[in-house]
C-alpha cells in the first residue's frame, strides 16, 4: 500500500519489517507538507505524506476516513494545517481542528499526535498576530486533548520576533529549503 501519494513509493510490508524498527510517520495537512520529502529526511521510517496543497482545516477533516483507511497503526501523527483557512479570513478553526484531533485519537489510540504551530509569514494578508492568538488557540486545544504541541513557529522568528526570511520562499508563506531543515530537526528531535 502506498504511503507518500506524493513521491507513489510502494513498498512491502517485509521490506519494513526486515529492516528492524521503523516508526511509522503520517503527516496531514496542506502545502506545507506536501511540498517537502519527508521520506528523503527520514529515510530510516516509514513515511505517509498525506498534505494536499491548498487544504483547508475543513477539507482534512472532510477527507479523515480515507485517511484512515489509507493508513493503518501509524507511531506519529503530526498536523500541520490552517493557513489556508486564515487566508480566506476563517479564524473560527480550532473547534474544527479539535474534532479532527479527536478522530485521529480514536482511529490511532496508540500514536502520538502532534499538533504543529502554523508558522510566520512575510505575506501582506495574513497576519502574524492573528497567527499568534490561533497558535496559542492551538497549544491549549493541543493541551486539553492530551497531545503535543510542536511549536515551530518559535523556530522561525528572529531575535526581534519577526520572521526569518530565509525560511520562507518568495511568496512569504511556503517554506524554504533552509526552513524545512529547521523544522524536520524539530520533528525528528521527537521521534528519536
Amino acid at each position: 500500500m502506498p504511503c507518500s501519494k506524493r513521491l507513489g513509493i510502494k513498498r512491502s510490508h517485509e521490506e519494513f519489517t526486515n529492516f528492524g524498527v521503523r516508526k511509522r510517520l503520517l503527516f496531514l495537512g496542506d502545502s506545507l507538507i506536501e511540498y517537502f520529502d519527508w521520506s528523503e529526511r527520514f529515510p530510516e521510517q516509514e513515511v505517509c505524506n498525506f498534505g494536499i496543497a491548498g487544504e483547508t482545516v475543513e477539507g482534512l477533516y472532510s477527507r479523515l476516513r480515507g485517511v484512515f483507511k489509507g493508513v493503518k497503526s501509524p507511531d506519529f501523527v503530526f498536523i500541520m494545517s490552517g493557513i489556508n483557512s486564515m487566508a480566506m479570513g476563517d479564524e473560527g478553526i480550532a473547534d474544527t481542528y479539535r474534532n479532527i484531533v479527536r478522530e485521529i485519537r480514536q482511529a490511532y489510540p496508540s500514536a502520538k499526535v502532534i499538533v504543529q504551530s502554523l508558522l510566520p509569514v512575510l505575506f501582506p494578508y495574513i497576519s502574524n498576530e492573528d497567527i499568534r492568538h490561533m497558535n496559542a488557540s492551538l497549544r491549549q486545544m493541543a493541551a486539553d486533548e492530551k497531545v503535543l504541541y510542536l511549536d515551530i513557529h518559535a523556530k522561525f522568528l528572529d531575535e526581534e520576533g519577526r520572521p526569518v526570511a530565509a525560511y520562507l520562499m518568495d511568496d512569504g508563506v511556503h517554506v524554504s529549503g533552509e526552513g524545512y531543515r529547521v523544522w524536520s530537526d524539530e520533528v525528528g528531535k521527537l521521534i528519536a
